[in-house]
């Protein structure tokens, strides 16, 4: 591994160690029958629907009676997101979790690592893990993308045009990534590791010290790029390459291109949220980009935000009110795991997140999700923001003849 790799650097400083175990709510009647006493500060986080895989009770006592801390549902959300609200992830810090969820904290400079229920095991009992070392690659964000540009198109089009290894460490970093907001690193990180790219490490800067100024409740520990990598183990993506991109399932083959080429394709059914683009930032761009415009009849749409904290900024701030006078539903997280149990046969559905993509429904942006929530079709951002203005103009013309 290359000494002057970020991850080289987190792993040789002189506090290495795993700081949290964040665990799912899957195998907790496994690790109550088996955890002696947890070796290293354990959590679960529970963000399952009450009637569906609600973990037993009794597994959450004898958990909790071996020293693991529990949050359960109703207050949470997905659980990579109240890791992060709740300051337990931070630049320098290493955490393990059985839950893919967790690994997008790579945004905040935490190497997460995900562990197979048998390994999670060993590491609460014995408090130590084997690290398995991995090749570095370094993606140097160049650029600044268009305003259409969100995480999830930067995912899909690394994802199309760059045969990447999965068995590497994606390093991700440059003035283009500076150049994002949080919310669409998150978008970036959840999608690259739901489509495989489970080894994730970002660079940090001052937005993510800010975000975690009021929050973190652990000393970061702090690590710069590569900037002299081998070529061979450079990267560059330019941002300004990058167009409003779509996924799509044929048969069992995973198909990406850029979002014209199912343009105008029919859609009923849009689920914003639940694990990805799922915070308010996400939301709030996706209500300015729709101008306050109702849905049509044949429209179903719902966002859903990735935790209590992000409803709670929404019920404040009236945009939960404004979007159900507009006709979206608002739900809770939880039921993502009920939508990606149901295949979407007709076709005609849009979403944020790559687990209702597995589904049969088609992956988009979140500004592209809000573009087909008002046109009722797969439409670019850019295009439904010029008809939406035309209306207006029609509308404030009419109203100036009619005075």
């Amino acid at each position: 591994m290359n000494k002057k790799s970020m991850i080289y650097q987190l792993l040789d400083g002189a506090d290495n160690k795993i700081k949290q175990l964040i665990l799912g709510t899957e195998n907790l009647s496994f690790y109550a029958d088996k955890v002696e006493k947890t070796k290293i500060d354990a959590l679960i986080i529970n963000n399952s629907l009450p009637l569906q895989n609600s973990p037993d009770s009794k597994d959450i006592l004898a958990l909790r009676n071996k020293g693991v801390e529990h949050y359960p549902a109703g207050r949470t959300g997905m659980p990579s997101m109240v890791t992060a609200e709740d300051g337990l992830a931070a630049p320098g810090t290493i955490l393990a979790s059985d839950d893919k969820n967790l690994l997008e904290l790579a945004v905040l400079g935490s190497y997460v690592i995900y562990l197979p229920k048998e390994s999670m095991l060993s590491l609460m009992n014995s408090g130590s893990v084997d690290l398995q070392l991995f090749n570095v690659k370094n993606l140097v964000l160049s650029g600044k993308p268009s305003k259409w540009i969100g995480g999830i198109d930067i995912a899909l089009h690394i994802i199309n045009y760059f045969d990447l290894s999965k068995d590497i460490i994606l390093e991700i970093q440059g003035e283009g990534l500076n150049s994002l907001a949080l919310n669409e690193r998150f978008a970036l990180a959840r999608t690259l590791v739901d489509f495989g790219y489970e080894k994730l490490l970002f660079q940090v800067d001052d937005q993510v010290l800010a975000f975690l100024q009021d929050r973190s409740k652990v000393e970061g520990e702090y690590y710069f790029p590569d900037t002299e990598a081998a070529k061979e183990s450079v990267l560059n993506i330019e941002l300004e390459k990058v167009h409003p991109m779509i996924a799509w399932k044929k048969n069992t083959e995973i198909k990406i291109a850029t979002i014209t080429d199912k343009d105008g394709v029919k859609i009923e059914q849009i689920f914003i949220g639940g694990d990805n683009s799922c915070r308010y930032e996400d939301i709030e761009a996706g209500l300015k980009l729709i101008r306050y415009h109702p849905l049509k009849d044949s429209i179903r749409a719902a966002i859903i935000p990735g935790s209590q904290l992000v409803y709670a900024d929404m019920l404040d701030m009236g945009v939960s009110r404004i979007f159900t006078e507009l006709g979206f539903e608002i739900l809770p997280s939880s039921i993502l795991t009920l939508l990606s149990k149901q295949a979407d046969t007709t076709k005609t559905r849009l979403g944020t997140s790559v687990s209702l993509l597995h589904s049969g429904s088609m992956l988009a942006s979140v500004l592209s999700c809000f573009s087909a929530a008002i046109s009722g079709k797969i439409t670019h951002p850019m295009e439904l923001e010029s008809i939406l203005k035309e209306e207006e103009e029609e509308k404030e013309n009419e109203h100036k003849h009619q005075n």
